[in-house]
């Protein structure tokens, strides 16, 4: 990959460094095309690292000792938290909080519950500023992942079947979960926004492989409104918002660049064609993703790893708007030797 423009980033071009995706998040060129995953698993986790630690992967908060030691090893610019978490509980015989022990039914069903305040995530807000703390005086940048408001909704709080039967039936009670839900989430987007991110990451699954989960017309209603309240706090600092959604969500594209998002993840292959969604949309939307975890990543070569990434990366992040990643997480399937094949694609081949 050649190109005349250099970015303002120097230095070791397999070293993190916040300024790469601050640029390429801007649509400018930085020295590589940056790669970046928020989710890693063993053996994957710990064949880079070379020893065990206690967490299972990336996504869990681990310590950020152990996560700035990951990324100085793959070259990942940012590390970062997740804040996800259903505000719903009942109280148990003892008059303890605890999870949800039924699913919801009936507007009755909404006396049985007890709401959580921000103040339940202290304890992830006291590691946050550890995370401060540790890339202090480095070049590693921060995120905050969050949101999940709607996933939560159809899973845990009603059961799939049960909610889509309740949009039907009672629209306003799946709408007052959903308004209960956002309030949580728009206090601690407020409460994320004190610290210096580099962007933020809200997330909610939206669709299947073959379109969003109930029609686009419906999510204009209920879920995009509520998700702009979320988006709100990091627009207002002019934080860039990376949203994740799986499935194929090409009919909310518009919809998200109007709502404000910067880039745009994970992008799978299954349904979402990144070429014609660079060629739509490039101009608005920096693209994360696309590398099928069900392909090469984990059942594949190196070669045939380091083949896509380098397709990938000529036919998308030509003019920077491209984050080398996978169309999901590296979950457990994937070979780590793959894993690494991707990520040095993105440091050699990736150069502007």
């Amino acid at each position: 990959m050649q190109s005349p423009n250099i970015g303002s980033i120097t230095g070791d071009l397999s070293a993190p460094n916040k300024a790469r995706m601050a640029a390429v998040l801007r649509h400018e060129l930085p020295d590589r095309v940056p790669n970046f995953e928020v989710l890693v698993e063993n053996p994957t986790m710990r064949y880079v690292l070379g020893r065990e630690i206690p967490q299972s992967n990336t996504y869990s908060n681990i310590d950020p000792r152990d996560y700035l030691d990951f990324v100085r090893r793959v070259g990942q610019d940012v590390i970062g938290m997740c804040f996800s978490c259903s505000p719903f509980r009942e109280l148990d015989d003892q008059g303890n909080l605890c999870n949800l022990s039924f699913r919801i039914e009936r507007r009755s069903d909404l006396e049985r519950i007890t709401m959580l305040g921000p103040e339940y995530l202290d304890d992830r807000f006291a590691l946050l500023d550890r995370y401060v703390s540790a890339i202090e005086g480095t070049e590693v940048g921060l995120f905050v992942t969050m949101a999940d408001f709607f996933t939560d909704t159809y899973t845990y709080l009603f059961g799939f079947e049960n909610f889509m039967y309740t949009l039907v039936d009672d629209r306003d009670l799946i709408e007052e979960v959903l308004e209960r839900h956002t309030g949580f989430q728009v206090a601690i987007a407020e409460r994320v926004m004190e610290y210096p991110l580099t962007f933020f990451y809200p997330a909610d699954d939206l669709a299947y492989k073959s379109g969003t989960l109930i029609q686009p017309e419906q999510m204009r209603e209920i879920w995009i409104p509520r998700m702009q309240r979320i988006f709100a706090p990091a627009l207002a600092k002019k934080v860039p918002i990376l949203f994740h959604s799986d499935g194929n969500i090409q009919e909310l594209i518009p919809d998200l660049i109007e709502m404000g998002i910067s880039a745009l993840n994970p992008l799978e292959p299954y349904g979402m064609d990144i070429r014609e969604i660079k060629k739509r949309y490039g101009r608005d939307l920096t693209l994360f993703g696309n590398m099928d975890v069900g392909g090469a990543l984990s059942t594949g070569t190196p070669e045939q790893v380091r083949k896509e990434a380098r397709g990938l990366i000529d036919d998308i992040g030509k003019d920077g708007g491209y984050v080398l990643s996978s169309c999901h997480s590296i979950t457990a399937n994937v070979q780590p030797e793959n894993y690494l094949a991707m990520v040095r694609t993105a440091h050699q081949y990736g150069r502007y």
